[in-house]
């Protein structure tokens, strides 16, 4: 009998503990959607679904030998493209970022040793943003508009360095060929043409741990880009793609 009064004691104990956390859960789900909705105009997930824009997007470089490639590839195709750079690769590759802003690519900040904001406090989060900002702007005169973080992590006190920044948080939509596992070149290509639509932003990367002459990244750009073209899309940096995002929206307004 005594065993039994206990089990049943446990188990109310165990059915209580559960519910709290259940209800913890709950308040904290619905704080941090709160919070999230406060930063909602700041995040940018895909451009005007409307217009066949896209966005080529490459994280993680400068990288010595392969984001030359690919700016040889752009070239060649006369494309835009825009580019999330870490802090630390950017001083020693300053030669790199000239030629990208030169030649009309889009500069972003990835920040300064690719870190997970959602893992750090406010101050940590504040100088790599700001540390990369300080050297992009050495180099091509200019603070990058638009940001990306790492592991595609969010966190209230990096929305409000950004806000404060006056900047925008950049994601993808649609298509991540996750090329930096290096899949093979023909699944980054039919990653990327199963999953494109109108406004698509495209994420890539201009820095692989497989260090051959040419990554599957080049080798498949050199195939999907005019593949893209001769369907009528037209590739442009995020800030154009947002321009267009935010032109669509006013002329829905009116």
């Amino acid at each position: 009998m005594r065993k039994t009064i206990y089990a049943l004691i446990l188990g109310a104990i165990v059915l209580i503990g559960i519910s709290i956390r259940n209800i913890s859960n709950r308040e904290t789900e619905v704080f941090e959607n709160t919070w999230k909705e406060d930063y909602e105009d700041l995040i940018v997930k895909y451009g005007n679904t409307n217009e066949k824009l896209l966005a080529l997007t490459f994280d993680d470089g400068p990288d010595e030998d392969f984001t030359p490639q690919i700016l040889d590839i752009l070239k060649k195709y006369n494309v835009k493209a825009t580019f999330y750079v870490i802090g630390e690769k950017v001083q020693y590759n300053k030669k790199i970022i000239k030629r990208q802003y030169e030649e009309g690519h889009e500069i972003g900040n990835h920040t300064y040793t690719h870190i997970n904001v959602s893992k750090n406090g406010y101050n940590k989060i504040n100088k790599e943003i700001g540390d990369t900002q300080s050297v992009v702007k050495s180099i091509t005169g200019v603070y990058p508009k638009t940001f990306r973080p790492p592991y595609r992590a969010i966190s209230k006190d990096m929305c409000e360095i950004i806000k404060q920044k006056d900047m925008n948080i950049v994601l993808w939509s649609y298509v991540d060929a996750r090329d930096w596992e290096s899949p093979g070149v023909t699944s980054i290509v039919k990653s990327i043409e199963d999953g494109i639509q109108n406004g698509c932003i495209i994420l890539l990367h201009d820095y692989n741990k497989v260090r051959s002459p040419k990554s599957q990244t080049i080798e498949a750009l050199d195939i999907i880009i005019p593949d893209l073209l001769e369907k009528g899309y037209k590739f442009v940096t995020i800030s154009e793609l947002i321009e267009h995002l935010e032109k669509n929206t006013n002329d829905e307004k009116k």
